[in-house]
């Protein structure tokens, strides 16, 4: 048993034989779901159907360690890494990740490649002691009950392509930071100090031909697809774009976060339904979405390969029907009023208006990404952070021209904070603006534009203007009615030029203005915007268009972005005691090396120290005592937290917690494979299986630390029971294999049986091996059976040996607070 999902070292899926996915530890977290980094043990497996062929007919390598077999390779149908995103237990069953799961296989197959993280499976599983109720209700869905390993509260998750670079928002902010720096080191060899200014800081801006790559040529054909399938994404910001790679010639994106997607195309029979509005293109239908939960290949060892499962198979029916059946949808009616969804920031007026969600507003929402991206921030930027959605929503109008000088005075706010997406609008409280702002006295007539005229220029005043704004009128809103006007104001940052260009204003003009005459049920002119967009590069003006600031570094240089203490343990890989085997042939490589497992264990290793150090600073802040003390606060526990991964955990699942990170993985492995070994081929289930087996064989177990309790020692003469049931597990694993014995996994397939060529292996064996070996064969080459028979003979003798070993005595107990 593993510790539950999403736990580190965990394993999650929906396979019946055995969870297929194996947890090394969180990418990020979300209002609804947290996204962890996993490791698919199905990698090297295909399917049942696919065995005879992708073993049998696979031909040797040539010289340079190539297959040359036309035969395509089915054992590579997987990533080795995915991402599994799994909804909070707050959001159990609230159909979030339900919807969100079914839009990404239905645009992973519709869309080109390269737009989306290909999807890779859907796993629902059922809490440790499931009710009645749960069970009927989870096996009318899926029809399967799930991993009895999952979480008491049961856990569904999206796996998916794991993307290795940074979205656009840390994208954008490593690019900044390092400016900083640099900026700061250039100052501190100056002789002399100069005042930084908006122009040469670039506070949060990207210059103006990244900012227009990333959403004229990133972002803009990626919403486009998106709606040419009938999909609106409803959350457009940086943060929902993702690069696929980290280094510098990869500088492609892929759009994620499908939470509050939406198909805007329902079938032409549909009550929602407009008849005069028919849908001619691909389109989620209601059955696509269906088959999430009634699809045989969610059970299959193929986990969802949408290429041939069922859920494809609508689109190639649809495909042979006459046109008016196979296109039978048409766009959905718009609803009177549509709770707000998206974030406040880049949500379009529209959206903060109570219209319904549509392609209009995904582009609009994108124009406010670009003006971000290009100033460095936005007019309501402070507004968002307070989670003051009617505040932003005011700003947004005032920026369009639907709101000026004669109906500001008389304002009111127009909806409540932010809290959660779409709840319920917020008690109304009346708001005047001050200075532009928002808050307490007259409206200023300098800053506030006419009814009818828009104030498009503010979007490219930058950040600091904004944030400055934003605190001089909190401030004067703090006076009140205290305040008089012979009260000196904090002065405001000078806007930056590009607010002064009426070339790019007249841009931004012409493209808001578009987006905000569309309906409903019209598309954007993808095309005017992208001439917009690509105008701020062919401005005429060079006074104002002057660009100092430096393009993106696209590097990724963060190698190690942890978020570690600067002293946190470096966990070295597991004692083999010199003892290895690597198959030479590149076709058999892994792409998952020790590295990845390592930073892994680095991570869980420090989040435990972390935490420790947290309790001892809040411990001494509340009460002035050291470790363990609390000086009678009763808000500070009285326990230090335990650096045992496994303390929190019991029985087997806190055993294996103890263990590295790389062992619970090799475990994982070969217990996975065990439970298929018909869709694996022998040698690379042995070379799994020798991952485990020669660490138990010929490492050094460290009883102190992996053993129960804490009075364990390396060299105490106890039966190591952790241990046991180590040895124990890996000879089972070997079992379904015949314990390797089949030539199969020593050479190379042959049509005639004969002649069959051995497989290059590399060993690294003890001296005695070598020396056997070379009475043997009367040369220097290592046997790679023989180093194979010597691990069983070794695991089956530890065995035997511990279990003539007595019992450990009970640990230790201690009382007080001791760490």
């Amino acid at each position: 048993m593993h510790p539950p999902f999403p736990e580190i070292g965990s394993v999650i899926g929906t396979d019946d034989k055995g969870s297929r996915f194996f947890c090394l530890g969180r990418l990020g977290k979300g209002t609804f779901c947290s996204i962890h980094k996993c490791v698919d043990l199905s990698y090297a497996h295909h399917s049942a159907k696919d065995a005879h062929a992708s073993v049998s007919d696979a031909s040797p390598p040539d010289d340079d360690g190539g297959n040359t077999s036309k035969t395509k390779d089915t054992t590579k149908k997987h990533e080795r890494l995915v991402a599994a995103k799994a909804e909070l237990a707050n959001f159990v069953d609230s159909g979030v990740i339900d919807g969100e799961a079914a839009v990404l296989k239905f645009l992973d197959a519709s869309l080109p490649k390269g737009m989306v993280p290909t999807y890779v499976d859907y796993v629902k599983q059922l809490p440790t002691n499931p009710s009645s109720s749960q069970l009927a209700s989870v096996a009318a869905a899926d029809g399967t009950i799930g991993d009895k390993d999952a979480a008491a509260t049961g856990v569904s998750a999206i796996i998916m392509e794991y993307l290795p670079g940074e979205d656009m928002h840390l994208l954008r902010d490593r690019h900044c930071q390092s400016l900083a720096v640099a900026e700061k080191q250039q100052q501190a060899g100056s002789s002399s100090s100069v005042a930084a200014s908006p122009a040469n800081t670039a506070p949060r801006r990207l210059s103006v031909a990244d900012a227009v790559y990333l959403v004229a040529d990133v972002m803009l054909p990626l919403l486009k697809a998106m709606h040419e399938v009938g999909i609106v994404h409803r959350d457009v910001k940086p943060s929902n774009v993702v690069r696929t790679g980290t280094t510098a010639s990869d500088r492609n994106f892929k759009i994620v976060d499908f939470g509050l997607s939406k198909s805007f195309v329902v079938p032409k029979d549909s009550t929602l339904a407009d008849p005069n509005r028919p849908w001619k293109g691909v389109w989620m239908s209601p059955s696509f979405s269906t088959s999430m939960n009634n699809n045989d290949n969610i059970n299959n060892i193929s986990g969802g390969n949408i290429s041939s499962s069922s859920c494809s198979l609508h689109l190639s029916k649809m495909e042979e029907q006459p046109k008016d059946m196979a296109r039978g949808g048409c766009i959905r009616l718009e609803r009177g009023c549509a709770e707000f969804r998206g974030t406040s920031m880049y949500a379009s007026l529209r959206v903060h208006q109570g219209r319904d969600h549509c392609p209009r507003d995904d582009i609009w929402g994108l124009l406010y990404v670009f003006c971000d991206l290009v100033s460095g921030g936005l007019p309501w930027m402070s507004h968002a952070a307070a989670r003051d959605r009617s505040s932003c929503q005011i700003l947004k109008e005032m920026v369009m021209g639907e709101r000026g000088r004669e109906d500001w005075a008389g304002a009111e706010k127009v909806g409540g904070g932010e809290g959660e997406e779409g709840s319920a609008a917020e008690k109304s409280t009346p708001a005047t603006a001050a200075g532009g702002g928002i808050g307490a006295g007259k409206p200023n007539p300098e800053m506030v534009p006419k009814n009818g005229e828009d104030a498009m220029e503010w979007l490219l005043f930058g950040a600091e203007y904004h944030m400055a704004k934003y605190k001089r009128d909190k401030l004067k809103e703090a006076r009140g009615a205290s305040a008089t006007e012979s009260e000196p104001q904090a002065p405001l940052t000078e806007p930056l030029s590009l607010a002064k260009n009426e070339h790019f204003v007249s841009c931004l003009r012409r493209a808001f203005k578009h987006v905000a005459t569309l309906g409903f049920v019209e598309m954007p002119d993808y095309d005017l915007i992208e001439q917009c967009l690509r105008g701020f590069l062919q401005s005429s003006d060079s006074a104002e268009t002057k660009d100092d600031v430096p393009s993106i570094d696209w590097k990724d240089r963060r190698t190690t972005k942890r978020r570690r203490s600067t002293n946190a343990p470096k966990i070295a890989a597991i004692d083999t005691g010199g003892v290895s085997w690597d198959l030479l042939d590149a076709d058999d490589a892994d792409p998952l090396d020790d590295t990845t497992l390592m930073e892994a264990e680095n991570d869980r290793r420090a989040a435990l120290e972390a935490a420790a150090a947290a309790f001892e600073d809040a411990a001494r802040a509340n009460g002035g005592g050291g470790t363990g003390s609390s000086a009678g606060n009763a808000s500070v526990p009285n326990t230090v937290p335990n650096l045992d991964p496994g303390s929190s955990l019991s029985g087997e699942a806190a055993d294996l917690a103890r263990l590295p990170l790389q062992m619970q993985f090799c475990l994982s492995q070969v217990e996975y494979n065990a439970q298929h070994p018909d869709t694996i081929p022998l040698h690379l289930a042995l070379r799994d299986w020798m991952s485990l087996a020669v660490p138990l064989a010929h490492g050094t177990w460290d009883a102190a630390s992996w053993e129960r309790g804490n009075h364990r020692t390396d060299d105490d003469g106890y039966r190591n029971e952790v241990y046991m049931s180590m040895l124990q597990k890996c000879l089972d694993a070997a079992e379904p294999f015949n314990g390797f014995a089949d030539k199969d996994c020593f050479y190379y397939p042959s049509s005639d049986g004969a002649n069959r060529k051995r497989r290059r292996v590399g060993t690294s064996a003890i001296p005695q091996l070598v020396a056997e070996n070379d009475n043997e064969s009367g040369g220097g080459s290592e046997s790679p059976l023989l180093v194979v028979s010597r691990v069983f003979f070794l695991l089956r003798l530890a065995l035997d040996m511990e279990k003539g070993k007595n019992f450990a005595p009970p640990p230790q107990l201690s009382f007080g607070f001791v760490r």
